[in-house]
């Protein structure tokens, strides 16, 4: 079968990993890449293809069968509008948008065109999170009772030299870090019907939050709390406990908790916890824990070669466009729930609108708008 073409479409630092990954993966070949910046044009030439600063010319001359958008959040509908004009399959890099409206508009393109969206949420890729889902959904751990995550780490004093990264609306965890925490609880748990949460900002005094307390409530009626700061020396985050990211030292801690009325569940070391006698239960009998085993493979490339697998008709995206909105309205929803200091509910059809005041459906998800190639 002949590999499938692909351009990736913003060459910046997660552009440039996608190309990559591409180059060493059979399943595909890269055909080009597109970028506003002349100065990403070296990442072209280290690939020897292509380099173009509009994406419509890049289209026309090498027809990709799909494109990996790694733009700004603000520029993903124009490059998807693009694209699927061309008939264009997408992986788009998370959030799906920068907005609401913006990813409700990109559902709306695909279906029209007949395009397929990857939206890219990679870590539910990850053989970890999969049998962690399993285990929950397949009543491993009886009815789900409540879930708990840790997202606690140190961002270095220059991650904040880049300046959006200290201010307001684009700056800050949620939108950039703990989307990631609520997209997997939503594919693990199940639908967030209503978030609350609280912040502060005294470790550094700026703009933006360093400290959440974010209180979830599931369609399920489980309930679900995440814990989250970036100014404290922890070793208790998915980044640093699942080893998935090099970049990060990893201490093999766990941070995830999912608490059945049968058994609770420690990720990511798989630690299954349960009465050994299910007529002897009782905090005054011992439990016995179980660690199921897991094959350890990179998401990012399990995601592309799925991707190549979507574009060519073998499989159903793994999160459609409308789910990633639905992952959209969650993290905005925690935004608006600080920013109001009340519950907020999350729209059941985040993709179709509605349940957000007007602030909420036009607030920007990650950082600001720069040029977009189109």
């Amino acid at each position: 079968m002949e590999p499938v073409k692909l351009a990736v479409v913003g060459a910046g630092l997660i552009g440039s990993r996608h190309v990559r990954l591409i180059h060493r993966q059979p399943e595909c070949s890269l055909v080009g890449i597109c970028d506003p910046d002349p100065g990403r044009r070296p990442v072209a030439e280290e690939f020897e293809v292509p380099f173009y600063h509009g994406l419509s010319a890049l289209l026309e001359e090498q027809q990709p069968e799909g494109a990996i958008v790694a733009t700004p959040n603000g520029t993903h509908l124009a490059v998807a509008e693009v694209c699927a004009a061309k008939g264009v399959d997408l992986l788009i890099e998370k959030p799906i948008a920068d907005t609401l409206p913006a990813a409700r508009r990109i559902v709306e393109v695909a279906a029209a065109a007949g395009c397929r969206v990857l939206v890219g949420h990679h870590r539910r890729h990850n053989p970890l999170i999969g049998e962690a889902r399993s285990l929950v959904q397949g009543g491993a751990l009886g009815r789900l009772i409540a879930a708990s995550m840790m997202w606690t780490l140190l961002k270095p004093a220059e991650y904040f030299r880049v300046g959006w990264r200290s201010r307001r609306p684009q700056g800050g965890p949620v939108l950039i870090n703990l989307i990631h925490e609520l997209d997997i609880l939503r594919y693990v748990c199940g639908e967030i019907r209503q978030v609350y949460a609280q912040s502060a900002s005294q470790a550094r005094g700026l703009e933006v939050e360093d400290t959440l307390s974010i209180t979830l409530s599931f369609d399920s009626g489980a309930l679900g709390s995440i814990i989250a700061s970036d100014a404290t020396p922890s070793p208790w985050s998915y980044e640093i406990s699942s080893g998935e990211n090099p970049y990060y030292f990893h201490t093999s801690q766990n941070c995830y908790y999912f608490l059945g009325s049968e058994g609770a569940l420690a990720f990511p070391r798989m630690e299954l916890w349960r009465y050994g006698d299910p007529a002897a239960a009782g905090w005054q009998h011992p439990l016995t824990k179980a660690r199921r085993t897991v094959e350890p493979a990179d998401p990012l490339v399990l995601q592309l070669n799925h991707f190549c697998r979507v574009v060519r008709g073998q499989e159903s995206p793994l999160v459609e466009a409308a789910d990633g909105a639905r992952t959209l309205a969650v993290a905005l929803a925690v935004q608006e729930s600080i920013d109001r200091q009340t519950p907020v509910p999350v729209p059941a059809q985040a993709d179709a609108g509605g349940g957000f005041s007007e602030t909420a459906q036009g607030r920007q998800a990650g950082p600001p708008e720069t040029e977009s190639c189109n």
